[in-house]
């Protein structure tokens, strides 16, 4: 029987296996603000319950605006989010004043301890992914813009669009100091012994958002400055919501791509075949939106599904995206043993 990360690794060189790696991810709302040993503790006791394949984790979603001074209430939350009660950017003017945060920072040391501490605790035969969101999605939250999710509004009236038309050179400086600020944390990663990054893409590439030109301007050369920081730590590319286009990723220089096939206007996961670089393993299967509601029934048949379709495809079975935060047991279990099932 192949160990967990012997499972991972023969996935990724696109060979067949007896079966697909399985995850599931969640926030632990309650865990992730109070330093390292609590949020440890909650992604320990996760992987421990239903000893996933790999862990994705799943730190607080503001961390990487704090390292550049916006500031939260982490007593109000609008689902995942915690509310912002200061951003850096507010107005034009304020994207020039954006400057590069070192790799030293408290908020970066702090994620790069609990990876660590979590490695102490599984050894290295567990493959860890940390993370981390695109330089543009940053700057939409550094600018307090919610990122494009699945269904989240995506309006192009919003502060960084009109500076993009308006602007473009400010927009530039700002994605050239995150950029640069994430090739910086990308080395205190790899001292840290991360296997790889879950790099989210959100919702940037949907069609109601920004045009194709804008985004080859604004957000692909910036991945792939990001990208070139970060090997050689396994590369998955999260790309959210409806009408997301995962074939603008499918010849990105990344190891896995993982879009929601159960969103609207997205292609399933079994047309990968014929569109994305072989050098490039899907992943999903089974649709987020249905946990928190007693669907177990559904979720299994769902995920047999897809594990049928997937027959002879190497890929990587997960949610479309994060589970809800009353995800419950039997669901999870479901969605398990499904993955397990021998087609």
């Amino acid at each position: 029987m192949l160990s967990k990360k012997e499972r991972v690794l023969a996935v990724l060189e696109r060979e067949a296996v007896d079966r697909p790696p399985i995850s599931a991810w969640r926030h632990f709302t309650e865990s992730e603000h109070d330093g390292v040993d609590p949020f440890v503790e909650a992604m320990l006791n996760w992987q421990e319950k239903w000893d996933f394949d790999y862990m994705k984790l799943q730190p607080r979603a503001s961390y990487y605006e704090e390292a550049f001074g916006a500031e939260f209430d982490y007593t109000k939350y609008a689902g995942v989010l915690p509310t912002c009660i200061k951003a850096p950017i507010e107005k034009e003017s304020d994207f020039d004043a954006l400057t590069e945060v070192s790799g030293s920072h408290k908020i970066f040391q702090e994620q790069a301890e609990v990876i660590r501490k979590i490695r102490e605790k599984v050894g290295d035969e567990i493959p860890i992914f940390q993370t981390i969101m695109c330089p543009t999605s940053i700057l939409q939250k550094i600018c307090n813009i919610n990122p494009i999710g699945r269904y989240r509004e995506a309006s192009r009236e919003d502060l960084l669009v009109q500076t993009m038309k308006n602007h473009p050179e400010k927009v530039h400086h700002a994605l050239k100091v995150i950029t640069k600020t994430l090739q910086n944390y990308a080395e205190e990663l790899k001292k840290a012994g991360t296997f790889g990054v879950f790099y989210g893409a959100t919702g940037l590439s949907r069609d109601s958002y920004l045009h194709y030109s804008e985004w080859e301007e604004f957000v692909k050369p910036y991945d792939f400055e990001v990208f070139e920081a970060m090997r050689p730590m396994k590369l998955m590319v999260h790309a959210c919501g409806i009408y997301v286009h995962p074939e603008y990723f499918a010849h990105y220089p990344i190891d896995i791509l993982h879009w929601p096939e159960s969103a609207i206007g997205n292609p399933s996961l079994d047309s990968s075949k014929e569109w994305l670089d072989p050098k490039i393993t899907p992943m999903g299967g089974c649709d987020e939106r249905l946990f928190g509601q007693h669907k177990e029934i559904e979720i299994n048949l769902r995920t047999r599904d897809a594990v049928k379709r997937m027959k002879g495809i190497p890929f990587f079975l997960a949610p479309d995206c994060s589970l809800a935060l009353n995800t419950y047991d039997e669901e999870l279990k479901a969605f398990i043993e499904a993955g397990k099932e021998t087609v």
